[in-house]
């Protein structure tokens, strides 16, 4: 039966949401206060090839090749050489910098221990009881740092895999295949993820009512709406809309992430691969950089080569340094020579993306338990984004199709 759906948000959430409703044949508006839609997700065409804003893929399943067939957009599949990835740790380049002997330990840790969440420990101080101190540092910190935007002790387990039971009945391999899905590896499109942006645009055009430059209404305005009531507005934007539906110690840390792409004529690594992750205390003060045309063709021209360093805002500790100068140094420790670069292109997202710690854990909690309470009262009300379910389009397209 048809019903009537508000998405508050139109950033990519907002968008994988409407088409998952319109394909039920809901009567949906969707509603964003910017004048475009697509939030982060986009991409920037410039003289030396493509600039993504945020995400540079999405892996690719079933049903977003369903998707991607709707709405009329072909993936672009990656180049064998993404298949190579690095790890800066030690002061070195590794694909494996861990041990033969702690390699075989780290396999038997996910046969047969038992996963134990402990809401006291960050998830640094966890992962070195779970898989070591030599596993944490060379390939976990790394890992996962340059995933969620910031270093292990400012995350927690729990969070992270919120989907998993941390009781200790069950080891991490149960929860693998629980968890898993059929994934074709990671795509992008013929004119990176903003392609994705606008080709869902223009499918959902026509079947719903689209509004832009969204005034924001208060939440009581808001919950007399008739029909379904769908948030997919980011973290930052919710909280105020919550107002005093949260306290004050309620509020869930936000993350400030930069990133910059570089065009130069010279690799980072001497073979072309999907990138590299930094190990911490490295002296290296990115995350994470992407080498994007190793990755997909079409992302640089004229033999230019494309990257992109992924940076927590810790790492400009001033208005005297720039961000192209901190990039420049971090390139230097592990190429060993001086190399200027054809072009560089920043892009700072301030407050964007959650920590994903303790206190969005408990967020959630309450998010959980105001959607019970307003369901009770007969209100429909659901809240969507990279703060509830995992982060990554692939999770967010996932949480939208289930709902």
């Amino acid at each position: 039966m048809s019903e009537q759906v508000h998405i508050i948000g139109g950033g990519i959430t907002g968008l994988f949401l409407a088409y998952h409703h319109t394909k039920r044949g809901d009567r949906v508006t969707l509603y964003e206060e910017a004048d475009k839609l697509g939030g982060v997700i986009g991409t920037k065409i410039v003289n030396e090839g493509l600039v993504e804003l945020a995400a540079n893929g999405v892996l690719l399943t079933d049903e977003m090749k369903s998707m991607l067939d709707d709405i009329g957009l072909s993936p672009v599949y990656p180049n064998q050489a993404a298949k190579r990835r690095y790890f800066f740790t030690n002061q070195k380049l590794s694909r494996l910098p861990i041990s033969i002997f702690t390699g075989i330990r780290l396999i038997i840790t996910v046969l047969f221990k038992k996963i134990k969440f402990n809401k006291d420990q960050n998830f640094e101080t966890w992962a070195c009881q779970m898989f070591g101190n030599s596993v944490t540092k060379n390939i976990i910190e790394p890992a996962i740092g340059g995933v969620y935007g910031t270093r292990l002790d400012s995350l927690q387990a729990e969070s992270i895999f919120s989907k998993w039971e941390g009781t200790g009945t069950k080891t991490i391999l149960q929860e693998l295949k629980k968890n898993k899905s059929k994934t074709y590896g990671t795509v992008s499109f013929p004119q990176g993820m903003g392609d994705l942006v606008s080709h869902l645009v223009q499918y959902l055009e026509p079947k719903i009512e689209i509004k832009t430059k969204f005034s924001k209404a208060n939440l009581e305005t808001i919950l007399k709406w008739k029909g379904k009531i769908r948030f997919s507005t980011s973290l930052k934007n919710l909280i105020p809309i919550l107002g005093d539906h949260i306290e004050p110690n309620e509020v869930p840390n936000l993350l400030s992430i930069t990133t910059i792409t570089r065009f130069g004529k010279n690799h980072l690594t001497k073979k072309p691969c999907f990138g590299v992750l930094f190990g911490k205390n490295e002296g290296i003060r990115a995350l994470g950089v992407l080498s994007n045309s190793d990755i997909f063709p079409g992302r640089a021209i004229d033999g230019l080569h494309s990257e992109t360093w992924i940076y927590p805002s810790a790492a400009k500790t001033g208005d005297s340094i720039t961000w192209e100068s901190i990039l420049e140094e971090d390139r230097k420790l592990i190429t060993k020579i001086e190399d200027s670069p054809k072009a560089v292109y920043v892009t700072s997202w301030n407050g964007v993306f959650p920590a994903y710690d303790r206190k969005l854990f408990l967020f959630n909690q309450k998010l959980d338990s105001l959607e019970t309470q307003w369901l009770s009262e007969g209100i429909n009300i659901r809240f969507f984004g990279n703060y509830r379910k995992g982060i990554g389009l692939r999770s967010l397209f996932e949480s939208t199709s289930g709902e």
